[in-house]
């Protein structure tokens, strides 16, 4: 995919993906964007600061004015492989990704990748290529195919794997992926080696932009009554400090709900583990060609088919009884629609101008 199509369409993914996370719970929301925390630690412990280093190092140089050298044209190509193996960034984004799945927030959220050597011991983490596969997998298990893909191309296996393993020459051409342990040599141009730096580069920034946002909405402090982690729902106090501190504490001496936190639970609960969901009532059909339409935009559509008219009824009285619709807009006609849920709510939908209407509104990315 070409950089700027890229750069679109992360930013129309990102903005569903955190709009809805933050419906489903926010708190949980709040305490994955800063990514890898270990507890109390001192400066210089933060892989996650280092990353950032590292990003901007190579925004440097990948905005030089005049051709690299090949000693900055290597530079470069390790800064890639180090920001596609900054695995303390990319907890973060796993633990938001596994909101939807309603999995508690997690310290280490890719600990199950990680591999135990007996002899001699030795503890592996997983490597970008692991990593990046496993952020895709739950991109699709929570309905976010676009999402996925975008997050499947990011790096480029090929390239970061030559570098890491020293398996590469530098040509006039650009880089000789040279394969040694087998398989076809391969020249990546340097048009291609551009391309995928700006996609790198594109990435990480707007993903630390979303999270940026989303920490200066705690700017002052808010209280929010829900769930972190396994903790039971309780107040919780969230703040981002004039001097950039984030804290998250709560002095609840017991369980706490309120109405928005016991309403949000219900359209959690209906959703599966899914961004979108739709219920079919026995004997009828979704709308022609609304999945399809509704796939364009970037969701696979979780399918509940009820077996009796009473159980899609009772749906419908917790949906009016507890006030479950989706806020937006009223068709004025909802002939021949389906009942579907986002983390926002139910709402009935007839087709995919309707569903696009209900999504979480995408601002224009500048593209340079």
């Amino acid at each position: 995919m070409e950089a700027q199509a890229y750069l679109r369409e992360l930013n129309t993914q990102l903005t569903y993906l955190f709009a809805y996370v933050r419906k489903i719970n926010e708190i949980d929301t709040a305490a994955g964007l800063f990514g890898e925390f270990r507890g109390m630690q001192d400066a210089g412990w933060s892989t996650v600061a280092t990353a950032h280093e590292v990003f901007h190092e190579l925004k440097v140089l990948g905005s030089k004015g005049e051709p690299l050298t090949r000693a900055e044209l290597r530079q470069v190509l390790c800064l890639y492989a180090h920001l596609a193996e900054a695995g303390g960034v990319y907890e973060g984004l796993l633990n938001t990704m596994q909101i939807p799945q309603l999995k508690a927030y997690n310290l280490w959220p890719f600990q199950k990748l990680v591999r135990v050597r007996p002899e001699p011991r030795a503890i592996i983490g997983p490597n970008a290529n692991a990593m990046f596969r496993h952020l895709a997998r739950v991109a699709t298990e929570i309905g976010m195919s676009s999402l996925a893909r975008l997050l499947e191309t990011t790096f480029r296996d090929d390239i970061r794997n030559a570098i890491a393993h020293a398996d590469y020459t530098l040509v006039p051409e650009g880089l000789r992926v040279r394969r040694r342990n087998g398989g076809q040599p391969v020249i990546v141009s340097h048009a291609e080696i551009g391309e995928a730096l700006q996609i790198a580069i594109f990435f990480f920034e707007m993903l630390h932009s979303f999270q940026q946002e989303i920490a200066e909405s705690f700017r002052p402090a808010r209280t929010i009554v829900g769930r972190f982690s396994e903790n039971p729902p309780m107040a919780w106090k969230i703040e981002l400090s004039d001097d950039g501190r984030f804290s998250l504490s709560s002095d609840a001496p017991g369980p706490q709900y309120d109405a928005g936190y016991e309403r949000q639970k219900r359209i959690n609960d209906r959703l599966g583990g899914r961004m979108v969901a739709a219920y079919i009532e026995p004997g009828a059909d979704l709308p022609p060609g609304l999945i399809a339409e509704i796939s364009t935009m970037g969701f696979e559509v979780l399918i509940v088919e009820f077996e009796s008219d009473q159980q899609f009824a009772d749906l419908v009285a917790e949906v009016e009884k507890h006030q479950l619709w989706n806020p937006g807009p009223i068709p004025e006609n909802d002939f021949g629609s389906v009942l579907m849920s986002t983390p926002f709510g139910f709402q009935k939908i007839s087709n995919g101008k309707q569903f696009k209407a209900s999504l979480p509104v995408v601002e224009k990315v500048l593209v340079a």
